[in-house]
């Protein structure tokens, strides 16, 4: 049995247009199936959590991009996690976890491939704890210019109107320069039992990635697999605008040459914990909310999902 749980806002609406098709298919394919259509992310997570509770073997199929992902991971998650299999047919506007998992961004091939797979796949999630914030997540967390990006995009017109012409991802891209401007460097320590412990006096952007995607499809950290049971750190520093612009400009080409940089460090670990000494915006699969001073734990849980036969 599947229970397909839309999220009609995601995408500036590209949820609740793709729901008819997805009926139509599973009607001409003859597949059992229920769904629920949210009105906020409390509802997403109520909701799925009860249903979870009741109906423990039933495949919940999530419609919405990955800030839907992001609450409907939480909603298993906490207060104790459930013993659930998910899957996912994006809509929303950057789709990085889609991509990583090579699910389509064609609804109906999306759900063709869902509904192909009987055995679920057991992915990593990032776990991240603060004085105030807990949660998972599929994608990333970072702290500094990405989050900042994130947050002057949720916030634009531009992202709805980009998303009307299937176009949302550029929206980040859009509000590069203006987070630029905006954003400051600042200083991060960074311990792990896998490496000795690092202070970054000059940090500017500051990643946790689960995924070699972040920002709408910009490889971040190309060799992070969804399923390799490890988190990546990534940390580039702003000591001259130029540089940091170069190491942006890499990112776009094809293989890991931004890797290089002097000005960038990454680390491949299962558990760290980041200090600051300022508040900072921080980006959760694309939620945003402020860090306050002090620490940030993280390490890797995991949970079942039904994605295509692939090597992810």
């Amino acid at each position: 049995m599947h229970h397909f749980i839309i999220n009609p806002c995601a995408g500036n609406g590209c949820a609740r247009k793709s729901w008819p098709k997805i009926q139509k298919q599973l009607h001409q394919l003859n597949v059992k199936y229920s769904y629920y259509l949210t009105t906020s992310s409390t509802d997403l997570k109520q909701h799925l959590r009860r249903q979870a509770q009741l109906k423990p073997t039933t495949i919940f199929v999530i419609l919405g991009g990955d800030g839907t992902l992001y609450h409907s991971l939480n909603a298993v998650a906490f207060p104790t996690k459930l013993d659930v299999t998910l899957g996912y047919i994006p809509c929303g506007s950057g789709n990085d976890f889609a991509k990583a998992a090579q699910i389509s961004n064609d609804p109906n091939k999306s759900l063709a491939q869902l509904l192909a797979q009987k055995t679920p796949h057991t992915l990593d999630l990032g776990y991240f704890k603060t004085s105030n914030h807990t949660g998972v997540f599929s994608n990333n967390l970072g702290l500094g210019f990405d989050a900042r990006i994130v947050e002057m995009t949720n916030n634009s017109r531009l992202k709805k109107q980009l998303n009307k012409l299937h176009l949302g991802k550029f929206a980040y891209a859009a509000c590069f320069f203006k987070a630029l401007r905006r954003q400051k460097a600042f200083e991060v320590t960074v311990v792990s039992p896998d490496f000795p412990a690092k202070n970054f006096s000059h940090a500017f952007l500051c990643t946790i990635t689960d995924q070699p995607y972040f920002g709408g499809g910009v490889e971040l950290f190309p060799k992070a697999r969804l399923d390799d049971g490890n988190l990546t750190l990534v940390v580039i520093e702003k000591k001259n605008l130029l540089n940091f612009l170069s190491i942006f400009l890499l990112m776009l080409l094809p293989g890991t040459y931004h890797l290089q940089a002097r000005s960038l460090s990454f680390y491949i670990t299962k558990q760290l914990e980041l200090t600051t000494t300022a508040p900072q915006i921080i980006q959760v699969n694309g939620e945003t909310f402020t860090f306050p001073p002090g620490d940030l734990r993280l390490e890797i849980k995991q949970q079942k999902f039904i994605l295509a036969d692939c090597k992810i």
